[in-house]
């Protein structure tokens, strides 16, 4: 593993029990992180992106039928510790997470500065004075006025409170962020300011993120390098400068066709169908049934392919060194 890897999640699956039978909602998910990086992971709904997040922080529901795979942090791998571990050292202490309309998971009744320290009181065992310090210090990074931090949630402007909720997962200083749509319950202008503000924490302090959005467009103000989920697979992963220029995967081709742009007229295009269930996915490709280049070699399922660009793509348009095969 090179010096500058971060996060390394090799081979990872979480599976989910139902009365349908078990939802393979990360299956076989594999990508490196390096430090002071952010990673767009992006795709449709259902594809897997918010489990896998909860997978690299074990955030497990109960009704887990598979959980397994390496993730390597720092040089080792947490998979191997047990839950008290895990929750004492890792999670939110180095692995923090803003979740999804996270604007909203603040508690009315109890003032943002309380809530602010109770995970560093709980997981640091420091003082309160110090705590306390703490949080201001993160509110002033996500330009918000340190007086706000004895209003009450209700009191603040759904932007306002989305930083809040950055600024919790900052005043524990982790390694690596995990940020879920952290944009997607805001207006226009509100992302803009929310994205510069992320800009500003990540070239300042050379924090790590994973960033999920549904937001290609979004994805590009933040991203190094993009993943690209599909039905539960990780079909594509390659740097933002080559993906925004050159996708590779059919599905990601779509994906780009879709965002519109200011700098040219072209016909947006749309993927025709639904992805697959995840409870039964195919056995082939998964994307096939969508896919207008799809060829007889995509009833078996796609190897994953590095190519020279430093990109790795599951697909079968391309061979073992990385050529296209198929027009």
């Amino acid at each position: 593993m090179s010096n500058n890897v971060l996060l390394d999640v090799r081979n990872l699956k979480l599976h989910f029990r139902t009365r349908s039978g078990p939802v393979q909602a990360v299956d076989g998910v594999s990508f490196q992180l390096r430090e002071g990086h952010t990673l767009a992971v992006v795709g449709e709904s259902g594809c897997g992106k918010t489990s896998l997040a909860k997978a690299i922080l074990r955030l497990l529901p109960r009704n887990v039928t598979t959980f397994s795979g390496s993730v390597i942090f720092e040089g080792q791998d947490i998979m191997k510790y047990d839950d008290e571990k895990f929750r004492r050292e890792i999670r939110w202490s180095k692995i923090a997470m803003v979740p999804q309309a996270s604007m909203n998971s603040l508690n009315p009744v109890i003032r943002i500065e309380d809530q602010l320290m109770e995970p560093l009181l709980i997981h640091e065992n420091i003082s309160k004075q110090e705590a306390a310090q703490r949080v201001r210090d993160a509110f002033a990074v996500v330009g918000l006025p340190v007086d706000f931090l004895a209003r009450y949630p209700f009191e603040l402007s759904g932007g306002m409170r989305q930083r809040a909720a950055i600024a919790m997962a900052l005043a524990s200083k982790p390694r690596l962020v995990v940020l879920d749509e952290p944009s997607s319950a805001l207006d226009l202008l509100t992302q803009a300011n929310l994205m510069n503000v992320l800009k500003k924490i990540k070239h300042e302090f050379k924090t790590t993120f994973i960033l999920i959005t549904h937001d290609i467009g979004t994805a590009s103000e933040l991203a190094d390098e993009i993943a690209v989920m599909y039905a539960g697979e990780m079909i594509e992963y390659a740097s933002a400068d080559y993906f925004y220029t050159d996708a590779h995967h059919p599905y990601s081709q779509k994906l780009m066709a879709s965002v519109p742009t200011l700098r040219e007229d072209k016909d947006l295009a749309f993927i025709p169908g639904q992805p697959p269930s995840l409870i039964n996915p195919p056995a082939g490709c998964r994307f096939a049934q969508r896919c207008e280049k799809r060829f007889e070699k995509c009833s078996e399922h796609p190897r994953v392919t590095s190519l020279k660009n430093g990109a790795s793509v599951q697909c079968w348009l391309f061979d073992e060194m990385g050529e296209v095969k198929h027009a």
